[in-house]
């Protein structure tokens, strides 16, 4: 048995939620790149460092992945609901949670370090 119509615009809001956190980790990523770009061109002592650099560019590619995983997610999920087989996954939120602990842990590290 086919899903219900609500069912198809939860999985819809679902996706437009992960898009979304997909957007926030590639802005934070691009600030965090950017910023340290503008420390090191205003001549801070220090303050400057090339992990900087390499933590925006992998948070901006971890929200690309994100938003990839999402779109893969939504199109699973609205065809199980189309074939009436739909089975609650968390692999998602597993992996996001994994590489956002991942991601807060090297920051914590970085800031101790340059602190």
């Amino acid at each position: 048995m086919p899903g219900a119509p609500t069912d198809y615009l939860a999985n819809e809001r679902t996706f437009l939620a992960w898009v979304r956190t997909g957007i926030t980790l590639v802005a934070l990523g691009f600030v965090v790149a950017r910023f340290n770009l503008l420390i090191r061109e205003l001549g801070g002592n220090g303050a400057s460092s090339p992990y900087a650099n390499a933590f925006g560019i992998a948070l901006v590619l971890l929200g690309v992945i994100v938003v990839v995983l999402a779109q893969l997610r939504q199109r699973n999920v609205r065809a199980a609901l189309k074939a009436g087989t739909f089975i609650d996954s968390d692999r998602l939120l597993w992996l996001v949670t994994g590489a956002m602990v991942a991601v807060g842990v090297a920051l914590a590290i970085y800031l101790l370090a340059t602190a």
